[in-house]
């Protein structure tokens, strides 16, 4: 059997990933949305004044990609752009009634997968982990 070097660490976070992924995509299989949870989550954190540009920020993402979030979001009935007042430029993010029946359940389930993702770890393992994570991407900015 040959030897083979460990997978680069971004390969390997990319398949834990798409692990919790999947795993969350299961657990909520009879909604009519698979993907952007957090993001729903980070809109209702905003109270319908998080704007598009501040959503990016937060999910650390391109203004094009967090455009076709919305619009993806949109487009199923969990957001609505919403005019601010004051800027007629600028548009918050509004989650609708059926995206506030649903949420609660999609925190549940992102809830439950996390902890089955950390079955076996300590708190203290958990904290080390974000914490190393965290140093990861310092050293990378």
């Amino acid at each position: 059997m040959e030897n083979y070097s460990k997978p680069p660490i971004g390969r390997y976070l990319s398949g834990i990933s798409k692990s919790l992924l999947h795993a969350l995509q299961n657990r909520l299989i009879h909604l009519d949305i698979d993907r952007n949870f957090y993001a729903l989550m980070l809109i209702e954190e905003g109270q319908g004044k998080i704007t598009q540009q501040e959503l990016s920020d937060l999910l650390e993402s391109d203004k094009v990609s967090v455009v076709r979030i919305i619009d993806y979001l949109s487009n199923k009935g969990y957001v609505e752009r919403v005019k601010e007042p004051t800027d007629r430029r600028k548009h918050g993010l509004a989650l609708t009634e059926k995206a506030k029946i649903e949420l609660p359940e999609i925190k549940q389930a992102m809830e439950d997968v996390i902890q089955a993702a950390f079955s076996g770890l300590t708190a203290k393992n958990i904290t080390e982990l974000y914490n190393t994570l965290s140093v990861i991407k310092k050293n990378l900015i």
